[in-house]
Formats: C-alpha cells, structure tokens, sequence
C-alpha cells in the first residue's frame, strides 16, 4: 500500500516538473527571425509565435485618398506646386497688362489699336494670418481709351501723335479668404472690401495707369521709333469719381494628386459678386477653372499651367473672359505670363472700355508678372 503510494507520487512529481518545464519551454522568449537562428519547427512556441507574429512588410504601402486634402499633415511634407502657389512667407507680386501684342512673334496674330482697356498694373502684398486666412492687399489701376478723331498728326520722328480721352480706374482693397485653412473641405469663401476711383481730368501719377502707359510708350519708340503712337490725355470734363466696394464669393474645389506625387490638379468653381457705390459698376460673377502644378520635388523647378472662364452680369448685360495663365519658379520667386479674351457686351462703367475701333472685335490683354516672397 504504501509502495503504491510512493508510485503515484513519484510518477505525479515526474509528470508535474515535465509539465513545469514545458511551460518554461513555451513562454521562453526565442527570436525566431534573428540571423542564424533555426528555430525547432516541432515546439510549441514556434507554433504560437507563427500564429502570432505581425505580417511582415515586403514593399511599399500604398494609402487612397478621395481628396488630396484630406492626406494627414503627418504625410503631407512635399506637395507639388504647394509652396509655389501661397508660400508661408510675406508674398510680394506684381504685374503689367497691355494690349500689346507681345505673341505677334510666335504667329499668334492679334491686331490691337491701344483703345478700349488698354494698360493695367497691379501691387499685390499678402500672407497667411494666425488663424490660416490669408490677407492680401491689391492695388491697382487700369486705363481706358478713345481716340479723338481728327486729331491725328505726324511726328517728327516718324511716328504718330493723337489726342484720346481717358479713364483710370483706380482701386485700394483688401482681399481674405480661407481656401488654405479649408483644405480639408469641399467649400471655400473670400471677400474684399476697399475704395475704388475713377479719373478722366488728370493722367495721375507713375503710379497710375494713364502715366504708365505714356512712359511704355516712349520706351517702345525708342527701341523702333513710330512702332506705337504718342498719346495727348485730354479731360472729357467728367470729374473725378470715387467710391467704396465690398464682395463676397463661395466656391467649390477638388484636388487630385497623381501616383508619383510630382502633380498636382485643382479644379473649381466659384459664385459671388461685387457692389460699389460707383453707378453701374456693381456686378455679380460665375468663375470656373483648373490648375495644374508639377514638380519633382521640394527644391526643383515648378511648373504651373491655370486656364478658366470668368463671367460677369450687371445692369447693362453680360461679358465673358476666357484665360490661360503660364508660369514657373523656384524657392522663392515665380515668373509668369497670361493671355485673356472677352467676350459679350462689356462692362463700361468707365465710358471707354470699348471694342477695336478697326475690327469691331475685344482686343486680348497680355499680362506679365513676378512674384517674389520672404520667408
């Protein structure tokens, strides 16, 4: 009796501490995928560790979004064009406007009459406030003309003298929208608000569209004397107008980014309109377009191509302007070219925004600019 007692205790002793040492054997921790390292594929922990171990990773992972806004910040370092279009810095622009047909070369044969909307230039200063709304100042000044008949004469030099009559329009505003701090969104808005004038007794000065044109032209005779004709700015009598402007618009964007992350496209439409206190000059406006950004990385060449169709309706009727906008840069500057065409009935609240006294047809505007930022 007691024999058999001491039997069972021994075999229950051998049993206990070969079950002891299999679970030490188990829960031993074994780096089964160390260099050099042969695991026993018969032992339990091999079997558990397989069971649980992750899945290892043998190439890239590939992550969709709908919408190129709504990439995590956290993956978000490079994207095409991003910098390029609303830098972080204080962004300085600027830009010149005439009918001058500065293609004419490149077989692109518009025949302009410097009548109508003829010069522009425009003062951009803006960045991004605390909140992400991004504040710009404009200023810009814009002329248009009519020549005087019967005042034509010839000059000295071989070119041609007239006397026209004149508008500058003038305007001072401040532009904030949130189209960067809602990147995240389908909608975005923006609004202006500033003091718009228009001048017909006096040209002003070099910072005036009437002046700026005057001195374009000189520079222009001087390089082929008689290519452009010298204007005399004479008052119609009208006194200088001014007034305040406010505006509102909301648009619509979607953005998309190809596989390779080297471009970037943006297309969107937008509704709003102007009011001024100036007669006739209040408007509301439809704008559609697209946008295309391309670059192979952070600190390389960017090239952007926008093309669009701004539409505008006021108490007279409607004009159409078609766009393409061509530019490039890299760091901190960007060098830019834009060729426009309207259409319609055009907007005259200036009395001289009119067609081609020679074809009847709306001469194209041809705009350079530069834009230059300081981080």
């Amino acid at each position: 009796m007691i024999s058999k007692r001491w039997g069972s205790l021994v075999l229950s002793s051998v049993l206990g501490l070969s079950s002891v040492a299999h679970a030490e054997e188990f829960w031993k921790f074994q780096d089964l995928y160390a260099e050099n390292t042969q695991p026993d594929i018969f032992s339990h922990r091999y079997s558990y560790n397989n069971a649980a171990r992750p899945e290892k990773l043998g190439g890239v992972i590939h992550i969709r979004f709908k919408d190129a806004r709504d990439v995590p910040e956290m993956f978000r370092q490079f994207l095409p064009g991003e910098d390029f279009e609303r830098p972080r810095g204080i962004s300085v622009y600027l830009a010149v406007t005439n009918d001058y047909n500065l293609l004419n070369p490149i077989a692109v044969g518009a025949d302009t009459d410097d009548n109508g909307y003829t010069h522009g230039s425009k003062l951009s200063i803006g960045g991004f406030l605390p909140t992400g709304h991004y504040l710009q100042f404009d200023a810009t000044s814009d002329l248009y003309t009519r020549e005087i008949e019967g005042t034509a004469k010839q000059l000295p030099d071989g070119g041609r003298g007239i006397d026209q009559h004149f508008t500058n329009e003038n305007i001072l505003k401040f532009v904030i929208d949130n189209i960067d701090n809602a990147r995240s969104e389908t909608f975005y808005w923006k609004a202006e608000a500033g003091w718009q004038q228009l001048q017909s007794d006096s040209r002003g000065n070099v910072l005036t569209a009437a002046t700026q044109q005057d001195k374009f032209h000189q520079m222009v005779n001087n390089l082929k004397p008689g290519q452009t004709k010298t204007p005399t700015y004479v008052s119609d009598g009208q006194k200088t107008r001014d007034g305040m402007i406010m505006g509102l618009y909301v648009g619509i964007a979607k953005e998309y980014v190809n596989a390779k992350n080297t471009c970037r496209a943006r297309a969107f439409t937008e509704l709003g309109g102007r009011g001024s206190t100036i007669d006739g000059a209040s408007y509301v406006a439809a704008n559609v377009g697209g946008v295309l950004w391309c670059q192979a990385g952070p600190r390389t060449l960017t090239y952007r191509a926008e093309i669009g169709h701004n539409s505008k309706g006021f108490q007279d009727g409607y004009q159409g302007s078609g766009y393409v906008d061509l530019s490039t840069g890299i760091k901190n500057w960007r060098i830019g070219f834009r060729l426009e065409q309207s259409h319609g009935t055009l907007h005259n609240y200036q009395t001289y925004n009119g067609r081609n006294m020679e074809t009847g047809k709306i001469d194209p505007t041809f705009t350079i600019y530069y834009r230059h930022y300081f981080q």
